[in-house]
């Protein structure tokens, strides 16, 4: 079998709810020059059952029995990869048809490049949008407040195959992979965004454990990275401001605040955005074939 350009990469763990409807954002692809890999990282709920539906040949999956976590298993996707480049995928997330064309596309015209992202609509559960997370496009942007951290959201990753075989995620950290990956690699390495939306990124309401954990994560990669006075100042602005902003996800989650306008990162979404957003989601209500 030929090698494919992309791999997508792909952890499952008790995702039945939301797994079909990502898969199926990955099958609409008009770029189709693909494979995916995906982990079922121990499910315990229907998962494997819905993982059955899909026969396409580009689909891989790999049943694991022992959970170990998104780190490990996506590890073990880019082990797994034959394609040149990798892209992130998240089992609760949805791809507009186009992401993967203009990715590559980008990519293709510039191979200095590393790692792309690109910009994101938040939506609940019922598909109501929240707002957006826009990504910075260039390099020195995105790196701008690496104390802070980085403005590429994960799931909007496609970068080449190299540079994650170079760079492994962290096993040992069970939040906040991406962002200590970005910061261990940003001094070497070359980031990008694109301004366009081409993504649906899920969003709950407010978990106070997991907001600590992932702000505690980062200012332990951030005490790992201090070798200089520099460094140390960072560390300094990035735990008083990771502070500040458990403080205020305490507040929020207290309340039962998911609303845009409790998110200071979030955006609103315009008509146009709105748009192109519900033209996915009413895709995704459409009766289709799987196999």
């Amino acid at each position: 079998m030929p090698e494919p350009l992309v791999t997508v990469a792909m952890s499952v763990h008790n995702g039945a709810g939301t797994l079909g409807s990502a898969i199926r954002s990955i099958l609409w692809q008009t770029f189709s020059d693909w494979e995916l890999v995906l982990v079922n990282d121990a499910s315990t709920d229907e998962t494997e059952e819905i993982l059955r539906h899909f026969r396409d040949s580009r689909i891989r999956v790999i049943d694991e029995r022992q959970q170990k976590g998104l780190a490990t298993r996506l590890n073990q996707s880019v082990d797994q990869a034959r394609g040149k480049y990798v892209a992130r995928m998240d089992a609760d997330d949805i791809a507009y048809p186009e992401r993967f064309e203009r990715q590559v596309e980008y990519l293709e015209g510039h191979p200095d490049l590393d790692l792309l992202g690109h910009g994101t609509v938040l939506f609940k559960g019922d598909g109501a949008v929240l707002g957006v997370y826009p990504t910075a496009c260039d390099h020195d942007e995105i790196c701008r407040r690496p104390w802070w951290g980085f403005p590429l959201a994960h799931p909007t990753w496609m970068g080449k195959r190299s540079w994650f075989v170079r760079h492994r995620y962290d096993s040992n950290l069970t939040k906040g992979q991406d962002q200590e990956l970005l910061l261990r690699t940003y001094r070497t390495s070359r980031f990008a965004g694109l301004p366009d939306i081409l993504l649906g990124y899920r969003v709950e309401r407010i978990s106070m454990s997991k907001s600590f954990r992932g702000r505690f994560s980062y200012c332990l990669a951030l005490v790992s990275q201090v070798h200089n006075a520099s460094s140390a100042i960072a560390l300094a602005r990035g735990v008083g401001l990771h502070t500040l902003g458990l403080g205020r996800d305490v507040a929020l989650g207290l309340q039962g605040d998911a609303s845009r306008t409790s998110r200071q990162s979030i955006r609103g979404a315009n008509d146009a955005i709105t748009g192109q957003w519900q033209a996915v989601w009413d895709r995704l209500k459409e009766p289709t074939c799987d196999s």
